[in-house]
């Protein structure tokens, strides 16, 4: 299991010394990223937990440096299949396209409800996600927009496996809850996690994200890890 576990790292970090193929990504208009974070759960209560996530996200194209981000989030399970949630992000991220580059500071609020359940060997969770993104230390055409979030997600429980796939697509529109013209991209993605005990684990996946509705999309092939460290409160 060891060797397995070695090979699924090499898979992910080799993407990050692809820098050769930037004539092939700029014609075909496609970006290789890498996506690392630092997850840690805190279970408040049985129905009430704290999440908290640094991340940095690297590329193979221009400057390797894209974005690094803090995010809280707080999760509360409403019923057994229906969750809600909210949360705030800190995000820089690097403009390094046009005449004006240099860091961009964001604030990013959002709030979620997902529904979940089970079918033989399968779970499936479908999140409603609204947030509002805003730039900071910008007096004049600031950037930001808001967003809704349509996500699909499943995992396959394999018996006597470890590594059970994962499986979710997600839709992006803009501004409104539901329109084809605001309808701007999706992300998919495919990854398992390997859990090794009850409080860490690392989740892997591949993620495609491409934009649509324009004349020139962008798409983008990201491999992503995160380390998840679980805190529970101990019972008096």
């Amino acid at each position: 299991m060891k060797i397995r576990l070695y090979l699924i790292l090499g898979v992910f970090i080799y993407p990050l010394l692809l820098s050769a193929q930037d004539e092939l990504t700029t014609s075909d208009n496609q970006s290789f990223e890498s996506w690392n974070a630092l997850q840690i759960q805190y279970a408040l209560t049985e129905k009430l937990s704290l999440d908290l996530e640094t991340q940095l996200r690297l590329k193979s194209l221009g400057d390797i440096y894209n974005m690094s981000f803090f995010e809280v989030q707080a999760q509360y399970e409403l019923k057994p299949f229906l969750e809600l949630g909210a949360g705030y992000r800190n995000s820089d991220r690097l403009d390094d396209v046009g005449k004006i580059q240099g860091h961009e500071k964001y604030n990013r609020f959002f709030g979620f409800a997902q529904a979940k359940t089970s079918f033989n060997r399968f779970d499936f969770h479908f999140r409603v996600q609204h947030q509002v993104k805003t730039q900071r230390n910008i007096s004049e055409d600031p950037k930001d927009n808001s967003r809704w979030r349509y996500k699909l997600s499943s995992r396959y429980n394999i018996s006597n496996w470890k590594l059970d796939p994962r499986l979710s697509i997600e839709f992006f529109m803009l501004d409104e809850f539901y329109s084809t013209e605001a309808y701007d991209k999706f992300r998919l993605s495919l990854g398992s996690k390997k859990r090794f005990s009850n409080t860490s684990a690392l989740s892997f996946k591949y993620l495609f994200e491409k934009e649509v509705g324009i004349t020139q999309p962008l798409s983008y092939h990201i491999l992503s890890l995160r380390y998840e460290y679980r805190i529970s409160v101990k019972e008096k």
